[in-house]
Parts: C-alpha cells; sequence; structure tokens
C-alpha cells in the first residue's frame, strides 16, 4: 500500500527539481525513462507525462529567446555580422561542422490524404546538426603529413560509407559505428605521430528539424556569441552536400570551407570496385595530395569506356558508381585541397560532427519514436543545449527563474 501511495503521490516542483526533470527528459532515451530515473535517483514520483510537459514548455521557451537572436541578427548589417561578439575571447582556431540525422515525426497522422513526399520519405524526416568548435592545433611552413596514413588506405573503413553513400535515402542508413571505426585509427595513428589533427577544446551543438535556410541562421547566431567570427583561422567541414556549401557561403564567407576526406574516400573507393585492379590506394593518395583533377580525369576515362548509366541503374552498377564518384570529385574539387589545410592545422575530417549526430539520435531517433514537430523541436534545443560545453542553460535558469512570479507557476504545471 505504501508503494502506491507513493506512486500516486504529486510531487511540488521546485526550481531545482525542474531542472532535473528536464535533463532527464532531454537526454536519456524516453519520458519513461526519465520517469524511472526520478523515481530511482530523485526518489520523486513524477509521471512521464509530466516530464513531457515540462520539457515542451521549457523547450519552447529556450527557441523563443533563439528565435528573437536569429530576427536580431537578422536587422544587423553585413560587416556587423562578421565582427563577432567582444563579450567573449575569439579562439585560436574555430570550426563550424554540420550534417544530418534521421528521426520520425508523425505530424501526418490522420490526415484523409497524405502528401506526395511525405508518402516518398514515409516518416521518416532530417535533423540538422552543428557542431561549433574551438580548437588547437601547430601550422606548418609545408605540409606535415605528405604520404596517407594507414588508416585512411584501409579499405574496411571506407568500404562501408560507401556502401551507405549507394543507401542514400533510407531511413536505416547510418554511418556512426564506422565513424567510430575511423576514429580509432586516427587515435591510432596519432600515437605513431604519422598524423595530428586540430585537438578540440570546446564543443558548442545546435540542433533543429527546421529547414536548412533557417538552420543556417541558428548556427551563425551560435557562432557569433562564441566569437568565431573574430578568430585568426576558420574552417568549415562538411560532406559533399550542396546545402552545406550554400550555408559555409552565406554565414561564414569567411571560413575555409573542407570536404570531409572521408566521404571523398567512400566515392574513390566505390568507383575503385567498378573499374577493378587496386587503383584505390593510388587514388587514396593523389586525393589526399589534393590532385583530385587527376582523379577525375581518370574516372571520366573510364565512363567513356563503359558508358553513362542508363535511368534505371541501380547503385551497385560500375556504370553508376563512376558517375557518382566523377559528379562528386567535380563539384567538391575547391574543397578538397588537403595539404594546403594541414599546413594551415585545420580539420579534414568531420569525425566530431559525426559522433555528435550520434549522440542527438540516442535520444530521438527509435523505430517506434514518432515525434509531433513541435514537440520534437524542444527536444532537439535542450538536447544539443545539454551536449554544449559551455552550459547554455545555466544562464537560462537564472533568466527563466526571474521571469517568474511570485506564485510560482511551475509548481502547478501538470
Amino acid at each position: 500500500m505504501a508503494a502506491k501511495v507513493g506512486l500516486s503521490a504529486r510531487a511540488t516542483v521546485t526550481p531545482k527539481l525542474l531542472q532535473k526533470m528536464i535533463w532527464a527528459g532531454a537526454n536519456l532515451s524516453s519520458y519513461e525513462e526519465a520517469a524511472e530515473s526520478m523515481q530511482e535517483l530523485a526518489e520523486q514520483p513524477i509521471s512521464a507525462r509530466r516530464i513531457r510537459r515540462q520539457v515542451t514548455a521549457i523547450g519552447q521557451g529556450r527557441i523563443a529567446e533563439r528565435e528573437q537572436q536569429v530576427e536580431s541578427l537578422k536587422t544587423m548589417t553585413f560587416s556587423d555580422r562578421r565582427s563577432g561578439s567582444s563579450a567573449r575571447k575569439a579562439p585560436d582556431l574555430a570550426v563550424v561542422m554540420m550534417d544530418g540525422g534521421r528521426y520520425q515525426r508523425r505530424d501526418h497522422f490522420g490526415q484523409e490524404k497524405v502528401p506526395e513526399e511525405r508518402t516518398r520519405h514515409k516518416h521518416w524526416r532530417e535533423s540538422k546538426v552543428g557542431c561549433l568548435l574551438s580548437m588547437k592545433s601547430d601550422t606548418h611552413a609545408s605540409d606535415p603529413c605528405e604520404e596517407i596514413p594507414d588508416c585512411f588506405v584501409h579499405a574496411t573503413v571506407v568500404r562501408e560509407i560507401a556502401k551507405m553513400a549507394e543507401k542514400q535515402g533510407s531511413e536505416e542508413v547510418s554511418a556512426d559505428e564506422v565513424y567510430d571505426a575511423v576514429q580509432a585509427r586516427v587515435e591510432a595513428s596519432e600515437s605513431r605521430a604519422e598524423f595530428k589533427p586540430p585537438k578540440p577544446l570546446v564543443r558548442d551543438v545546435v540542433a533543429s528539424g527546421q529547414c536548412s535556410d533557417t538552420f543556417g541562421w541558428q548556427l551563425e547566431v551560435r557562432a557569433r556569441q562564441l566569437n568565431f567570427p573574430s578568430a585568426a583561422r576558420q574552417a568549415f567541414v562538411a560532406d559533399g552536400a550542396k546545402t552545406n556549401w550554400r550555408i559555409q557561403r552565406e554565414h561564414f564567407p569567411q571560413a575555409t570551407p573542407i570536404a570531409d576526406l572521408i566521404h571523398a574516400l567512400s566515392y574513390a573507393w566505390g568507383a575503385a570496385q567498378a573499374v577493378g585492379g587496386g587503383v584505390y590506394s593510388r587514388w587514396a593518395q593523389l586525393i589526399w595530395q589534393g590532385d583530385v583533377q587527376q582523379v577525375v580525369a581518370e574516372l571520366d576515362g573510364h565512363q567513356t569506356v563503359l558508358g553513362k548509366p542508363p535511368q534505371d541503374a541501380t547503385s551497385t552498377d560500375p556504370r553508376q558508381r563512376l558517375h557518382r564518384a566523377l559528379v562528386y570529385f567535380t563539384n567538391n574539387a575547391s574543397h578538397m585541397n588537403y595539404p594546403a589545410y594541414r599546413k594551415q592545422g585545420l580539420p579534414i575530417t568531420s569525425s566530431h560532427i559525426e559522433s555528435t549526430v550520434k549522440l542527438i539520435n540516442r535520444r530521438i531517433k527509435g523505430s517506434e519514436k514518432f515525434w509531433l514537430q513541435s514537440e520534437s523541436e524542444c527536444v532537439l534545443q535542450l538536447r544539443a543545449d545539454h551536449l554544449s560545453d559551455s552550459k547554455p542553460l545555466r544562464s537560462f535558469w537564472l533568466r527563466w527563474q526571474a521571469d517568474q512570479s511570485g506564485s510560482n507557476q511551475y509548481q502547478t504545471t501538470c
């Protein structure tokens, strides 16, 4: 009987307890797990429904602040936007990385007629995730690593990414495990002094389910707050999607655009399977040395021999593999001067954003999880806040408490 009374009793939500509820709801895998954790760890009988409502309410408060900051940024002149913030010391190396995750939405449930684009993609949507990294690295007079390390040549590492690239559009595609393997190999090479990538010092995270145009502004707002525009060295690292480079041009024109090396190698590996003869290792070395035009010329020659792929070609068709690689390297050649990036001490892989997307996905992605857009946006915002080293929620809670009335409205929320 005592247990039943304890589980049904209604806990008084103090500001401190509310912060714990928000942490549990935004970071654990489900609201049910959050409720169980509150009972076991805080000895507070708070229902999953109650936690969900509070996460939505606080998340909406954070989103309102974010939208206000974006609108303020839009009123600034171009020069003011590029001036940074004097309230914070600029990092020596400021790096912006972005990529997309996957999660399921249920906004269209119950509709008599589902729009065609939603039928095509079923329930899956893309979450946009950005990493703002303050990093430390050395600069060099010449390329500090002219020969490509074994960790990047190893076919088993890039092979899986190549396969995933061929399955683009599937909700089951994820490069998390592959990038974990890549990072492990990179760390192993560091211990042998083969390759020294920049060292991350501070990471801030931005996440949203809104369109890429809106996300670009959100990313710029946070970068300006961190004074990234004033950094002596700036880089923008992403895969080869056109949307990424558009955001770079519109919001981070001072940053050096860099195409992720691992994605580049995966396209080379896929094309090498169509050609045969062990050409991958040589192409990988050419890419590492920045001689992408030579790779393009060779791909073009092989495409001429095999012919262009028909419209109904499968992803494993040799002609299609060559075509995809040729298009990728042609479009991204200007972002693949890796020797220059190494000399400047800039990162050449997007492993940090890949691991961050994985952390975001732990909360929102799952075959059994279906979100309303308004609710998922709150969780994405709060999850990103908790993953940020600058802890933006600390100042938010101070502002939030100052705005509360003397009647303590948070105590009466169900």
